[in-house]
């Protein structure tokens, strides 16, 4: 079945604004940007853009889970649902990271603001992960009723889109840990607007909520925000320096591109003879 979303939809926004388009222009940042700045905005790029990856992931897995749940309970694998726990975790560390380098670069603002405000679950979250083993004693010990290591996956999906059109929606509740006494194991908050076909993902931990659509929802404007202000502040600058110095403004806005990917063709075939390990230590690196 082929899913219809919105362009409002957290996907669509994530796909298009929260990973910034190939040519945008903060994702190959001209030489002259000092290189401390350089290096935080390319970390915000590439933290953005694992978040988009990651929420779409987390869609494509959620459909083919519960596709296949509807198909035949025996032959599930659970590996899908545990790959939308890495997938929602991920996201976690990336709003943590991305939290630190606004703030290093004293980039402020109401949309700023919007989405610190929507993500201000995951200081607690990413440390529950990242100092999990010296934090288990006191979760052990510990008389509430959440004592969830990796907590709840909650999230809502037409019942079309996985084989049950009879019914309007599902509101699916994942738990990851083993199923302890007396113990939360799910939590579903009722959104005040669906986000259909498959949405309102809240990841749910350690007496925490993290809304994953609203954390999309609100880095992408500080996305274009950044990358407009950027381009139009370094082009002023590069300009200015260029009429001053009697240079081409294009050498000042000089980069190496962005993103690399290679594959080199190898022929593999059987040793003829055995190798001298001291023959081996002598051989010359490749070099790309």
């Amino acid at each position: 079945m082929q899913l219809q979303f919105p362009s409002e939809h957290p996907l669509i926004i994530a796909r298009t604004q929260v990973a910034l388009p190939k040519g945008a222009f903060i994702r190959a940042l001209p030489f002259v940007v000092d290189e401390s700045q350089r290096f935080r905005v390319d970390a915000m790029v590439m933290c953005a853009d694992i978040m988009a990856s990651a929420y779409a992931q987390m869609i494509e897995m959620a459909l083919r889970s519960k596709w296949d749940e509807m198909q035949n309970e025996e032959l599930r694998s659970g590996h899908l649902d545990i790959a939308m726990f890495q997938h929602a975790w991920s996201i976690v560390d990336q709003i943590y990271s991305l939290r630190q380098l606004l703030r290093s670069l004293a980039f402020s603002g109401d949309d700023v603001d919007a989405f610190m405000s929507a993500t201000s679950s995951a200081h607690v979250l990413r440390n529950r992960t990242d100092h999990l083993d010296q934090r288990i004693p006191n979760i052990a010990a510990s008389k509430g009723n959440s004592r969830s290591l990796f907590g709840s996956l909650s999230y809502f999906v037409l019942g079309a889109a996985v084989g049950a059109p009879e019914v309007a929606v599902f509101a699916v509740a994942q738990h990851a840990d083993p199923v302890r006494p007396s113990e939360q194991i799910a939590s579903i908050r009722i959104p005040g607007e669906f986000r259909m076909p498959i949405g309102n993902f809240v990841l749910t931990a350690a007496g925490e909520e993290l809304d994953i659509d609203a954390a999309i929802l609100t880095l992408a404007p500080v996305m274009t925000r950044i990358n407009e202000g950027f381009e139009k502040s370094i082009r002023a600058q590069a300009a200015e320096q260029a009429a001053k110095h009697g240079i081409e403004q294009n050498a000042l806005l000089a980069h190496y591109g962005t993103r690399l990917k290679f594959m080199l063709a190898m022929k593999v075939g059987k040793p003829t003879m055995q190798s001298d390990p001291a023959d081996e230590s002598k051989a010359e690196p490749a070099i790309l």
